[in-house]
């Protein structure tokens, strides 16, 4: 008889939402016991029938062997039990942005696994200090901040708590070296540094709307004949816009002028207000599906508004290593991939003359 491989890991996410689910994807790509976490059992049904079927195809097309497809069978768990998560060496949280439910289940936990199980958040806004707070094994507690779609975007941030002992950060970097992840580790105050970057032109491109200088479309034709391959009010409704307001709400504590992000909060507010979440809802600061319309080409071609939206980029951008964070180099690689964009941002200012504050 062959002896069968262990897994190298026991890795447990909980929340079957977008990234949880993509969470789920990326980690079963690797020779783990993944144990998936649903609220229902109607999502169970579907992600299962998703995922052997994905397999199968996989085997069909010689895209994996046999023994990667029973290791798979084997060792893929989706359930709503969390006692399933006893014997994980790491879980990941991935439920909605709400701190009262993740709290909540982040106790339910604790009397579940084992002290030496790393436990993570994957929030992308609320502090592990105040995520963990209740906790009583506060050092094995921090975030892991991964950005979606998993398998394209190679960066992760690992925010620590107060109290996240240096063993178990030791222990997440080694995990996020196994699957191929850049990472950097995050004290308090630098706490969701990448979102934070493009702070300052999300923020600026509100304030053109408020001011009646460009509309939404306006500023996103321009901002993709120059800078990015999506708009920047695509983006919002491509994450959601109650999840991008929340998430700016706790951002901006963070900030050194809070006004400058007052026309941003209330434009995603107004957008919340009316029901127009994005994607999700169908509508947002586009309808969906969304109609590409041709701009004015005087409006691609104004230099003073370009260098102005480039210049607010390019202000969170130098912020972020005049702090010390990480090194150009590792700021360079960042920002390309959380963008996608081949040009470095240092090599943009110096096209634009830009000067640093």
């Amino acid at each position: 008889m062959t002896k069968k491989t262990p897994p190298e890991y026991n890795i447990g996410i909980i929340g079957c939402g977008k990234m949880g689910q993509d969470l789920f994807e990326f980690m079963t790509g690797f020779p783990f016991r993944v144990i998936l976490i649903c609220k229902t059992e109607t999502s169970i049904e579907q992600i299962e029938k998703a995922f052997i079927k994905k397999q199968k195809r996989a085997l069909k097309y010689n895209l994996i062997d046999k023994e990667t497809f029973d290791f798979r069978q084997e060792n893929t768990v989706i359930t709503t039990d969390l006692q399933y998560l006893k014997t994980c060496d790491l879980v990941i949280e991935s439920i909605t942005e709400d701190i009262q439910k993740k709290m909540k289940l982040f106790k339910q936990l604790e009397q579940i696994l084992t002290p030496q199980c790393v436990l993570a958040s994957n929030t992308s806004s609320i502090t592990p200090d105040h995520l963990f707070s209740d906790l009583q094994f506060k050092g094995r507690c921090v975030g892991l901040h991964f950005f979606y779609p998993v398998a394209m975007k190679d960066i992760v941030e690992v925010n620590m708590a107060k109290n996240t002992s240096e063993e178990m950060v030791s222990l997440v970097k080694e995990f996020l070296r196994k699957i191929g992840k850049f990472h950097i580790v995050l004290s308090e105050r630098d706490h969701f540094i990448v979102n934070r970057i493009f702070l300052k032109i999300q923020a600026g491109c509100c304030q053109l709307i408020h001011n009646e200088t460009l509309s939404a479309n306006e500023i996103d034709a321009l901002v993709k004949a120059h800078l990015f391959p999506v708009g920047v009010f695509e983006f919002f409704d491509h994450v959601g816009n109650d999840v991008m307001l929340q998430s700016v709400k706790n951002y901006v504590h963070f900030e050194a002028d809070p006004e400058f992000y007052q026309a941003l909060i209330e434009a995603l507010q107004q957008k919340v207000n009316q029901g127009k979440l994005g994607i999700k809802s169908n509508s947002g600061f586009y309808d969906y599906p969304a109609v590409i319309e041709q701009k004015p080409q005087e409006i691609l071609d104004s230099t003073e508004l370009v260098k102005k939206i480039t210049t607010w980029y390019l202000d969170g951008v130098y912020e972020v290593l005049n702090m010390g964070i990480c090194s150009k180099e590792e700021l360079e690689h960042i920002v390309k991939e959380y963008i996608i964009v081949e040009k470095s941002p240092f090599d943009l200012a110096k096209e634009i003359g830009y000067s640093p504050k």
